[in-house]
């Protein structure tokens, strides 16, 4: 049996569901490119679990995990994720390889950002389509984000937006909020186009430092930005007036 199971936002967010099926596991792989824990590390995971937990990144997961799954057969082999599993397309291959090669698979749902979205006051229904903002580099500028973020904003709907994550590489880097909206402006300029968006900036969510900060301005001249990761940016829609008022109280900011 293969188990997809969600690691949440910290160790403590794993379900019992998720600690006994880890311990059941003949072989325990994490992934360790598409995020990390906001607070507490890999070794915590090992000592609550019992298990010893191999960490794989991309190119392992993509080209090298295939002699695992086959594993799978005959033994319990578990993929511990991130967040919650299924959000990123790389693991939902492994399950249409899994059910190419006729493995049996589970999903262990866990806690993810999208499970945090309520906290900065906005309206968890409107959220439109989830984007990714990644780092711009040499001979790689995709734009297609930011498209989407314009339809979200013509329906008047809230963006949550991912950051880029690069762990293949030394120094390993994590975009920060402040880089993210950098990045939105510099296609807007491109493109000739004006940006006068509402932002909130998601840090270190469930961990003990996790911050909300309201407002490009805060954001930008935030110290925390460089110092508490994983980070998640939201553009805000239309507001109705609840939001406002939520907004206004929580976080002392008024938008409109």
């Amino acid at each position: 049996m293969l188990y997809l199971i969600g690691l949440g936002l910290k160790v403590n967010h794993l379900t019992l569901e998720a600690i006994e099926t880890i311990k059941k596991c003949d072989n325990v792989f994490v992934e360790v490119y598409t995020s990390q824990y906001a607070e507490g590390v890999i070794r915590e995971l090992k000592e609550l679990t019992g298990k010893n937990i191999l960490e794989l990144n991309r190119v392992e997961i993509e080209q090298k995990f295939e002699s695992a799954l086959l594993s799978a057969g005959k033994n319990n082999i578990g993929l511990l994720i991130f967040g919650n599993p299924l959000t990123a397309t790389t693991h939902i291959q492994l399950l249409l390889d899994a059910k190419e090669k006729g493995i049996k698979f589970k999903i262990i749902p866990g806690i993810s950002i999208t499970n945090m979205v309520a906290e900065s006051g906005l309206d968890e229904y409107k959220f439109g389509r989830t984007i990714t903002i990644c780092y711009h580099t040499k001979g790689f500028e995709p734009e297609s984000f930011y498209d989407q973020l314009k339809e979200n904003q013509k329906m008047g709907l809230h963006t949550l937006a991912l950051l880029d994550i690069k762990k293949n590489q030394i120094p390993q880097m994590m975009m920060n909020s402040k880089e993210a909206i950098e990045v939105l402006e510099k296609i807007a300029e491109k493109r000739n186009e004006h940006l006068n968006l509402n932002y909130i900036a998601l840090i270190g969510m469930s961990s003990e430092k996790q911050k909300i900060i309201v407002g490009k301005e805060e954001i930008i001249n935030s110290k925390e930005i460089f110092e508490i990761f994983p980070q998640t940016l939201i553009i805000a829609g239309k507001l109705n007036e609840k939001e406002k008022e939520v907004i206004e109280k929580l976080y002392n900011k008024k938008i409109e």
